[in-house]
């Protein structure tokens, strides 16, 4: 239970008023008389504190208990059971945990009531006073022995000190009184067992109750639950297939069955496991969910994609239309993937998200107009933010500078990092339409407001070495790496840039490397390292690294730097065949165009 000092202060106030009747002033006048005749009560607090706490000896009566808690008869709080109380919200005011808990435990011991004693137990535990907890516990399981959270925290408290037998009572007891629950009382227990320091000791805690109640698949299921927990795979392997011997078509447990298989490192024979269950119960949709998203963890996307279907196709079910449009995007099939997301946009099944996609796909097609009219629907969830986004992006694509900036006003900033995004945003804004004196002030300004964040360092970067302010790119890059050395993005970025703008090419080739070996199959870091070994003058070397890169990624500049160097090795024909190819896909790039202003007459 979690427990804020504002909590704290309400739940303790309102003990103390639903326990008694009368005023709050009331209850100060009693306990400041109290002070003075039982000055030992307030000891534990500073004298300003206790100076503070209660007058007169009287007594008053009880608010009613709750029908788990029975009391021998209505009783009546004393003056010096209101004192401690009263002591207890002071200290609880002032952050003094140790304090408040050592009170309350004491108003507890004195008026032996079941409320009081549990609030005590409950903050002990909050304060992580466990001696505390169970000696408030002890009070309050014996004030209320029917109450089955009483035992289940002595259990727990038990536990922590050692006494297994003393806590294996208590959990009999816990499922005594919760008989028409058996499956959530084992889980609860399961989940309050996991939580301990010594997961083994807790293991054989569930196993002694597992001993009691053999014959239970719920107990079972718990016991597979938390020798997963413990990573004791193969105990948790041979409970869960008990626990299927006992109710055969149990969903929960063949998921638990495939985790655990998953865990153990069995995933195809997971798999297959899977399938044998479904072909048995091919009605069984929630079973076949969860095998095709086994599927998709596997990269079985068409196989992923008709399991999906059949659960659709039977139910209607919209996740599975989700999941659908996911996997058709995911395989290159758009319009099928659009199709998909269409019907869940028209249909109200995660609308949010079916219009993103939706957006995303005319994105892709750069149907810019359509992609905005799609993203101005996310209206709500997670990717509310991310449309935004891009509705700024793509007006400036569209050249609509003004328009895009004046919707950044618009956008309302929740976190640090969605700041950040806004800022990019903008500055891809400025960037595509070359106003990049605009936005090096754009990230400056982000950079004095956030400062070292590495992605405005980055965006900054590029934007001084569009400037040809090579120095300060390099500086800013450098910074990056500094804060984030396996930062492959970074590392690639420098070493590329002093290739290409400065002479120290070999420094330049050794931060591509590094970057190489974090990923090895990242077209962009490819294709540095072959830019790299054409300025060491390592031609045969280039063309290798440049056209993997190339074969990998149709991009303008990788086409540029792979012509220059089959030209400069004297396969001219080649390179003007891809300079050709690439300037008819992006006839506007200007890096493209200059290689080949420099090369062809």
């Amino acid at each position: 239970m979690q427990i804020t000092k504002k909590h704290l202060i309400l739940s303790l106030s309102a003990l103390i008023l639903a326990s008694c009747g009368g005023s709050l002033a009331q209850k100060q006048d009693l306990t400041q008389q109290t002070a003075k005749d039982n000055p030992s009560a307030t000891t534990q607090i500073d004298k300003k504190d206790s100076s503070s706490s209660g007058q007169t000896g009287r007594t008053v009566k009880q608010g009613p208990t709750d029908n788990n808690q029975p009391q021998a008869a209505k009783k009546e709080l004393s003056a010096e059971v209101l004192n401690y109380l009263m002591v207890a919200e002071i200290a609880g005011q002032r952050g003094k945990l140790g304090v408040a808990v050592a009170n309350y435990v004491q108003a507890a011991k004195i008026s032996q009531d079941a409320k009081i004693a549990e609030r005590a137990s409950r903050i002990a535990i909050f304060a992580r006073k466990d001696r505390a907890a169970l000696e408030a516990g002890s009070i309050w399981v014996k004030l209320a022995p029917k109450n089955a959270d009483a035992h289940q925290l002595v259990a727990a408290m038990l536990v922590r000190t050692g006494d297994i037998e003393g806590a294996l009572s208590h959990f009999e007891r816990v499922l005594a009184l919760s008989k028409r629950d058996e499956q959530k009382t084992f889980m609860l227990i399961t989940s309050l067992l996991s939580k301990e320091r010594d997961k083994h000791i807790a293991l054989d805690i569930m196993k002694r109750l597992l001993d009691k109640h053999s014959e239970s698949a719920n107990a079972w299921y718990s016991y597979a639950n938390l020798a997963l927990l413990t990573k004791e795979y193969e105990i948790a392997n041979n409970a869960i297939d008990h626990v299927l011997k006992l109710k055969k078509h149990w969903n929960e447990a063949a998921i638990l069955k495939a985790t655990i298989l998953s865990r153990l490192d069995k995933e195809k024979e997971a798999l297959v496991w899977l399938k044998k269950r479904i072909d048995k119960q091919p009605s069984n949709h929630k079973l076949r969910m969860y095998y095709a998203r086994k599927l998709v963890d596997a990269r079985k996307y068409p196989q992923a994609y008709a399991q999906f279907e059949k659960v659709y196709d039977n139910s209607q079910n919209m996740d599975a239309l989700y999941a659908m449009g996911l996997l058709a995007n995911r395989m290159g099939k758009t319009e099928l993937a659009e199709n998909h997301f269409s019907t869940l946009a028209n249909e109200g099944g995660r609308r949010n998200e079916a219009n993103f996609y939706l957006g995303q796909i005319n994105e892709k097609k750069k149907q810019y107009s359509d992609a905005i009219r799609w993203y101005s629907k996310v209206h709500s969830g997670v990717y509310a933010f991310d449309a935004k986004l891009r509705i700024i992006v793509l007006l400036g694509k569209q050249g609509k500078v003004q328009q895009a900036r004046e919707q950044v006003k618009f956008i309302k900033v929740r976190k640090p990092n969605e700041q950040v995004r806004l800022y990019i945003a903008e500055g891809e804004v400025l960037r595509e339409n070359k106003m990049y004196n605009d936005a090096l002030e754009l990230y400056t300004d982000g950079l004095s407001a956030i400062p070292d964040n590495m992605d405005l360092l980055y965006a900054r970067a590029l934007v001084l070495e569009k400037l040809n302010r090579i120095d300060d790119a390099v500086s800013d890059l450098r910074m990056v790496v500094k804060l984030d050395p396996q930062n492959a993005q970074a590392l690639n970025a420098l070493g590329y840039t002093l290739v290409d703008k400065t002479d120290k090419v070999n420094e330049g080739l050794q931060y591509i490397s590094q970057a190489f070996e974090l990923r090895p199959s990242d077209p962009a870091i490819i294709d540095s390292m072959g830019w790299a070994y054409y300025r060491l003058g390592k031609l045969d070397k280039a063309v290798t690294f440049l056209k993997r890169a190339f074969s990998q990624l149709n991009d303008a500049e990788v086409a540029a730097h792979l012509g220059e160097v089959l030209w400069v090795r004297g396969d001219k024909e080649e390179a003007k065949r891809i300079w050709k190819n690439s300037l008819r896909d992006t006839p506007e790039h200007d890096t493209l165009i200059n290689v080949m202003k420099r090369f062809l007459p």
